[in-house]
């Protein structure tokens, strides 16, 4: 009794398929980006399409920042897992399954995912005809980026996302107090996508003069990686500044969402005053350590081979006349 259920469910299932490709696919879909949705939705069914006999939700999509967050919910019956989909307007979605009984579902916007699966097929059309394949294309990704809107900033597309989940791992950027002005520049542009990509970051001079020299050139980089943050909305906030007589440095880690889902849309770095007590208590840590830095600087010349020249030069690379 219960197999002839199941194969009634599995026709009941084919029928809908249709009803649900209707629905999920955009407008004026070519015949490869319908099949290419089929398929997918064989594998992963949705709503009514799923025929276990329970669900277990593994994540839930939040509607502000369109991040799916792990939740931790007992395996409950097919009928309430759908009810909670509808209560938020939104798709129970099979990932995986164990058995015929239990499947292992997200609830999130499916429309979206949908509509990216198949935007090769789309742009094609576009580019054959000559005209847009749709109108829905751009809603969709109107869609996409109100999801993801903590890393859009004024929404270009051309501009990278700023990742918003799990934080992942540290990166350290070390760097001389020496370093020039181009130095600067494109380190602090490397700086902020490690950023961007969701990676804290910690700022370190451990080769120093001095403890003046070392806080002028770490807030040189601070000051550039602030700047080119603010131009491209990548938004994140100073932890920690360290100064003692091994190093100085500042640590940046990107935003987090808290438990309503929103995230702080800000670029913040220490202050005039932090600075000034950093480089105080670096001065102190030097001093009862008996040194003024990690290295001396010496006058003394080096030999250098410059190459072939049109002109004498001595084995320091100096012009002889």
């Amino acid at each position: 009794m219960a197999s002839v259920r199941h194969d009634a469910a599995v026709e009941n299932a084919k029928k809908s398929l249709e009803s649900v490709l209707e629905e999920l696919a955009p407008p004026n879909a070519s015949s490869e980006a319908l099949a290419k949705i089929r398929s997918y939705l064989q594998q992963h069914p949705v709503d009514t399409l799923i025929l276990n006999a329970e669900v277990q939700i593994t994540h839930i999509e939040n509607p502000d920042t369109g991040i799916e967050e792990r939740v931790h919910l007992s395996p409950m019956d097919i009928k309430d897992a759908l009810k909670q989909a509808q209560q938020r307007k939104m798709n129970l979605v099979r990932m995986g399954a164990r058995g015929d009984d239990l499947a292992y579902c997200r609830i999130r916007r499916e429309q979206a995912w949908v509509w990216k699966l198949v935007q090769p097929e789309m742009d094609l059309v576009s580019g054959l005809t000559g005209i847009p394949a749709t109108d829905s294309s751009v809603a969709a990704q109107q869609q996409e980026q109100r999801q993801h809107d903590a890393s859009g900033g004024d929404g270009q597309a051309d501009r990278p996302r700023q990742y918003l989940g799990k934080t992942k791992e540290l990166v350290d950027h070390a760097f001389r107090d020496a370093v020039d002005a181009h130095f600067i520049g494109w380190r602090s542009k490397k700086i902020v996508q490690d950023i961007r990509k969701g990676h804290p970051v910690k700022l370190t001079i451990r080769d120093f003069q001095s403890p003046e020299a070392a806080v002028h050139k770490l807030r040189e980089m601070s000051n550039a990686v602030k700047a080119y943050a603010e131009e491209q909305h990548i938004y994140h906030h100073f932890t920690s500044i360290v100064g003692n007589d091994r190093e100085a440095s500042l640590t940046l880690s990107p935003p987090t969402a808290n438990k309503s889902g929103t995230f702080s849309k800000t670029v913040k770095h220490p202050s005039e005053k932090e600075w000034a007590h950093t480089l105080k208590r670096m001065e102190d840590a030097c001093q009862k350590a008996g040194r003024s830095g990690t290295y001396v600087k010496s006058n003394k010349l080096k030999m250098r081979n410059v190459g072939p020249t049109t002109y004498r030069v001595d084995k320091y690379g100096r012009r002889v006349d």
